[in-house]
């Protein structure tokens, strides 16, 4: 079937999992992440939780487990998006996948 796109669609940050709830990466930066849910999350500003990321299959990269401290919230008309400070990474090795997914989805992220 023949694209009919005006422009390119880019790939999707990847699935995440908070504190047992599904939801969408949305944007990342090596400290933080801001990620998108449908419902609201019962954490609260200020609170610690655990956050798997689910990379694009086409990425190459493995499940990142994290935990993270939540910095702002906002209800959106699509849904809710967080703000994410990342507190500690799970497991060996979990801090240099998470680099490489910041380098796969931000073109001005500097490259290492």
């Amino acid at each position: 079937m023949a694209e009919n796109r005006s422009e390119t669609r880019n790939s999707g940050y990847a699935k995440v999992i908070v504190d047992a709830m599904p939801g969408y990466l949305r944007n990342l930066t090596e400290s933080g992440c801001k990620i998108l849910t449908m419902s609201a999350l019962k954490c609260t500003v200020n609170d610690t939780v655990p956050l798997q990321i689910l990379p694009d299959e086409t990425s190459g990269l493995g499940r990142i487990t994290l935990t993270a401290r939540l910095c702002w919230e906002k209800q959106e008309e699509t849904g809710f998006l967080y703000g994410f400070s990342i507190t500690a990474f799970s497991a060996p090795g979990n801090a240099a996948v998470y680099k490489k997914l910041v380098s796969l989805h931000n073109p001005f992220h500097a490259r290492s």
